[in-house]
């Protein structure tokens, strides 16, 4: 989905940068492409951080007010300086756990620093396959 159509005005204004969101059907957040790791840590396990070989960075935020679930229902499986490829990966979380404190468990993928490149969503995206759908290209 647009960013303008999640329910948290952070995300929703552009305040932290462009990108999608999404609806997931499984339980676990896989890198989108080769990365470093950035930002990974015990005290925030519904996001973190990867910088592209490009440069830029990208934000993956697990959930709508989930950071006051206070880490509970998280797991982040990787740690700030590690390289990931395409598909490893990155956090699990407990979607139950989510919805029983009545939060939603929309995944929010934003890009917080494009290096001066363009960057390109598909307007028409409605289901996409980690590993087989192309969400978006910096150019």
């Amino acid at each position: 989905m647009a960013l303008g159509d999640v329910k948290d005005e952070v995300f929703s204004s552009g305040m932290m940068g462009q990108g999608f969101a999404i609806e997931p059907i499984k339980d676990r957040i896989v890198a989108p492409a080769d990365a470093e790791v950035v930002s990974a840590n015990e005290r925030m396990r519904h996001a973190l951080g990867l910088r592209l070989k490009n440069g830029c960075e990208l934000l993956i935020h697990v959930g709508i007010d989930t950071v006051s679930l206070q880490n509970q229902g998280f797991n982040v499986l990787v740690k700030e300086g590690e390289k990931v490829r395409q598909g490893d990966s990155l956090i699990e979380f407990d979607s139950q756990v989510i919805k029983k404190a009545g939060l939603k468990n929309t995944v929010m993928l934003i890009v917080t620093e494009t290096k001066g490149l363009s960057l390109e969503i598909p307007s028409n995206l409605k289901e996409m396959t980690a590993g087989e759908t192309l969400a978006m290209t910096l150019n």
